[in-house]
C-alpha cells in the first residue's frame, strides 16, 4: 500500500497519479519512490516470515534511506527479536511508545 502523498506545489494530498488532484504538477516520481518503498516492505516482511532477519535489516536500511517511519521503526524491532537482540528491540519499543506519546 501506498502511502498520501503530499503535493509539494499545493499541499493536496494524493493517493493515486502520477499528477496531483488539485493543481495538476507531475508527482510520478513521488509515487515510484513511494512503490519502491512499499517493495522493499514488502520483502523485509517476506524474509522475517522466513527467519532471515539479517536480509530483512538490508531490505528495511533500503526502505529508510527513501523515507524514514515508524512502520520501518517497527519492523526493526521485530528484526532484532528475530536476531535475539533483545536490548536493541526493547530500546526500540520504548522509542516507538515515546514518540507515540
Amino acid at each position: 500500500m501506498i502511502a498520501s502523498i503530499p503535493c509539494p506545489c499545493c499541499k493536496a494530498n494524493n493517493d493515486t497519479g502520477p499528477n496531483c488532484r488539485r493543481c495538476k504538477a507531475d508527482l510520478g516520481l513521488l509515487f515510484q519512490l513511494e512503490t519502491e518503498r512499499a517493495g522493499h516492505l514488502s520483502a523485509a516482511r517476506s524474509h522475517l516470515a522466513q527467519d532471515a532477519p539479517t536480509d530483512a535489516l538490508t531490505r528495511l536500511d533500503a526502505a529508510a534511506q527513501l523515507r524514514p517511519g515508524d512502520d520501518i521503526v517497527q519492523l526493526r524491532a521485530v528484526q532484532q527479536l528475530l536476531a535475539r537482540n533483545f536490548t536493541a528491540a526493547f530500546a526500540t519499543h520504548k522509542r516507538l511508545r515515546r514518540d507515540a506519546s
